[in-house]
């Protein structure tokens, strides 16, 4: 942009019409304005720059926790995993000893009810004995 407006400054000062010296510190006044412009754009242009590389720093650092949060999360699965295991192994040895409670106990009955069943047998053998 800066060689265009030179050589265009460059063009109408070699002409005869900018002879006038009004025309001439116009042209000059033009030209330093045109540097001015360019200069603000270029200061625009690298404060962009500078943005944009912080920017992508932050995004970066912003990845970086990202993938940590991540693993931290994957490592927080992998326990809950296992003590969801741990549970379930835990269930099965509970649910086993229930289903021995419950055959003991059905042993259990089953042995009061042979017992009353052979004191009944002893108490009407007895009373057959001194009945005769």
């Amino acid at each position: 942009m800066r060689f265009v407006t030179m050589a265009a400054v460059a063009a109408l000062l070699a002409s005869p019409a900018l002879a006038d010296p009004v025309a001439r510190e116009q042209a000059k006044a033009d030209f330093h304005q045109a540097q001015a412009d360019a200069a603000q754009a270029q200061m625009q242009k690298d404060d962009a720059q500078d943005q944009a590389a912080t920017a992508r720093a932050e995004a970066g650092n912003a990845q970086a926790q990202a993938n940590a949060s991540q693993a931290d999360a994957s490592a927080l699965q992998q326990q809950a995993d296992a003590a969801k295991a741990d549970a379930n192994s835990a269930q099965a040895k509970a649910d086993a000893s229930q289903a021995q409670a419950d055959t003991s106990l059905a042993q259990a009955d089953q042995a009061r009810a042979d017992r009353n069943a052979a004191i009944d047998r002893a108490e009407a053998a007895r009373d057959a004995v001194h009945n005769n």
